[in-house]
């Protein structure tokens, strides 16, 4: 179901199976939906990887983070990383990073995540940058 919202959002244009993404049914893995009553609005997947930035710290990496054009702005997002921060520091990340869209960039601050790095292309999707949320510090 993820792909329903995935491929119109981040891979229009391309085939459908574009928006399968590796690890999608790795046992670990954990995806999540925002509803509009039985219509699904938004999809963010999440799974144990860690950060090339922070190797030694445990982590969550989000993917395939989407909500419907018309559906944008309206706390969907929000409710999927809370979610996702939940699942992850029930599993002991010390963070969650994800490789964000720049037009993402503003969206991901507010969440609590910063960026580490420079830009950098990511075809076919366009520029990035790897954000990081700090979930807790080492003991």
């Amino acid at each position: 179901m993820t792909r329903l919202v995935r491929h119109p959002v981040l891979r229009a244009g391309l085939p459908p199976e574009s928006a399968i993404l590796p690890h999608d049914e790795d046992p670990e893995t954990r995806h999540f939906g925002a509803f509009d009553g039985e219509r699904l609005i938004g999809v963010a997947t999440f799974f144990p990887e860690r950060c090339a930035a922070r190797p030694n710290d445990p982590a969550w990496r989000l993917r395939g983070m989407a909500t419907v054009q018309e559906r944008q702005r309206q706390g969907a997002g929000r409710a999927l990383i809370e979610e996702g921060v939940r699942t992850a520091q029930e599993d002991g990340a010390r963070l969650i990073w994800c490789n964000a869209r720049v037009t993402a960039q503003g969206f991901y601050e507010k969440m609590g995540f910063v960026t580490e790095g420079p830009m950098f292309e990511l075809p076919p999707a366009g520029r990035h940058y790897v954000m990081i949320k700090v979930l807790r510090d080492r003991a």
